[in-house]
């Protein structure tokens, strides 16, 4: 590898500034969310009981997208963790916040019915997710773009889908394709299927959808 050092090409001036203060963000809570969604995290085995791949929601990166928030929009995602690691969740043009993490009682129950019906209402995650609650540290109570999910626990996450460093709203068409994505922030798992795709629309959109 070879690296040339070339002087300075004259270009637009840099009218770049550091701000005076830094955004005041306030605490995350579930108050104003417009919506909830459960993201279920799945690990596939071969007969031999060795990893075959991850699904998020039992679906391919492939598969039409089913998160669909609206841009501007607070939501409340549920993650649950159903395989036997921790997975760093991210997601791309959004800030999020851990507020609570319950240990899952009747786990092998609940992964069997998941396991058939995909479904975690369905399955009653109310009346599993209700054993101890973790201690969220520290460094995870603050808005961040990545958050770790305990495997069998259920996460409560705040997510805001505004500009990550400011809390503004998107000066851009955040609802233009392709759109973006959401996924396990280990770069193998990633690789291995455990990534989603994220379509936020517009605020028209959801009220069609509506009525």
């Amino acid at each position: 590898m070879k690296f040339i050092i070339a002087p300075k090409r004259a270009g637009p001036p840099d009218r770049s500034t550091v701000p005076a203060s830094l955004v005041n963000y306030l605490p995350a809570t579930t108050e104003g969310a417009v919506q909830k969604r459960y993201i279920v995290m799945y690990e596939h085995t071969s007969n031999a009981g060795t990893p075959t791949h991850l699904y998020i929601n039992g679906k391919r990166l492939e598969d039409p997208a089913t998160e669909t928030p609206k841009s501007g929009s607070t939501e409340v995602w549920e993650v649950i963790n159903l395989t036997g690691d921790n997975h760093p969740l991210h997601l791309h043009l959004a800030s999020f916040q851990a507020v609570k993490a319950q240990e899952l009682v009747n786990l092998d129950v609940f992964k069997a019915c998941m396991t058939t019906k995909n479904d975690a209402v369905a399955c009653n995650v109310a009346n599993h997710a209700t054993r101890k609650l973790a201690d969220i540290p520290a460094y995870e109570r603050t808005w961040k773009n990545s958050v770790k999910i305990d495997p069998g626990y259920q996460t409560t996450v705040v997510v805001k889908f505004n500009l990550v460093d400011t809390g503004a709203p998107y000066p851009f068409d955040a609802t233009a394709e392709p759109g973006f994505v959401y996924h396990c922030h280990i770069l193998d798992l990633e690789d291995n299927a455990m990534i989603r795709p994220l379509k936020l629309v517009a605020w028209r959109v959801l009220q069609k959808e509506a009525g």
